[in-house]
């Protein structure tokens, strides 16, 4: 199905915690001097303005970036990076544009680094061939990523980072999505992987958490943000299934959710985080 554009909900809640997250491994992978192989299996169109007609129908990015970035002066170093990439799409200070996953990638990634964007909607691979690359090493191909997982993996960088996120529009992807991960690990056992996944009413993460245990994965970080304590139809939380996690991903993640839950409906909103073997 490709029903589904992101534009509607550009910049919320779940966008802040994944793209958080994501920042905060790249910076890592950045610190050694060898080059990283950065694969993205649904892209979207990479840059999203927050005043569309689409975006404005929801409103859902005033609970997330419109929050974080209100407070953004008063936010530890570990947000820096992710906010930096923001600053650069709104040099004015203004908030109107949201950089999607690619453009953070782009942002913190280096020359010798080399990038693979794939993107299935139509629509949004149109405009995600719009994005300005900085002379970096990029590859956008129109495809489903997860099906592209045995081609390109293992990459000869032999370091990298598969960012899978999906938008879970078939309830089949809660278990297809393990299956894909658990082929390309067999190949690529040493790579990072971050997988997001949208937490509902109907628990469907449940049956993906428990396909992911099984994997037999030696090292694996298991973050969930609760929007709220309130059971409603919506989404109320999303999670973080992050395999072979750089070692100091945990501890800096508890640093920026404990300011996250203070400035993203606070009161209400929560988080965990379990790390460790099978």
């Amino acid at each position: 199905m490709l029903s589904y554009q992101h534009e509607y909900h550009a910049g919320n809640f779940a966008d802040v915690v994944k793209h958080l997250t994501l920042s905060r491994i790249f910076n890592y992978l950045c610190q050694k001097e060898k080059p990283v192989f950065y694969l993205e299996t649904h892209s979207g169109r990479g840059r999203y303005d927050l005043q569309s007609q689409q975006a404005l129908k929801t409103g859902e990015a005033s609970g997330g970036i419109g929050q974080l970035w209100s407070h953004r002066e008063k936010l530890s170093d570990v947000f820096l990076p992710y906010l930096n990439t923001i600053h650069d799409c709104n040099p004015n200070g203004e908030l109107r544009y949201y950089p999607g996953s690619p453009l953070l990638a782009l942002h913190q990634l280096r020359p010798i680094d080399r990038l693979f964007c794939c993107e299935l909607h139509p629509q949004e691979f149109h405009e995600l061939q719009k994005i300005k690359t900085r002379e970096m090493k990029i590859h956008i191909r129109h495809s489903d990523g997860l099906q592209q997982l045995p081609s390109l993996l293992p990459p000869p960088e032999r370091r990298g980072l598969v960012f899978i996120d999906p938008s879970y529009e078939m309830k089949t992807d809660y278990q297809f999505v393990p299956e894909c991960v658990g082929a390309a690990y067999q190949r690529f056992n040493t790579g990072v992987y971050c997988i997001w996944y949208p937490i509902i009413d109907k628990k469907w993460h449940l049956q993906l958490v428990d396909h992911f245990s099984k994997l037999g994965v030696t090292r694996f970080l298991r973050v969930e943000f609760y929007l709220t304590k309130q059971s409603n139809s919506g989404m109320t939380g999303c999670g973080l299934w992050v395999i072979n996690p750089p070692y100091v991903l945990a501890s800096e993640l508890v640093e920026a959710l404990d300011e996250l839950v203070k400035v993203v409906n606070p009161g209400g909103s929560s988080y965990s985080l379990s790390s460790g073997p099978n």
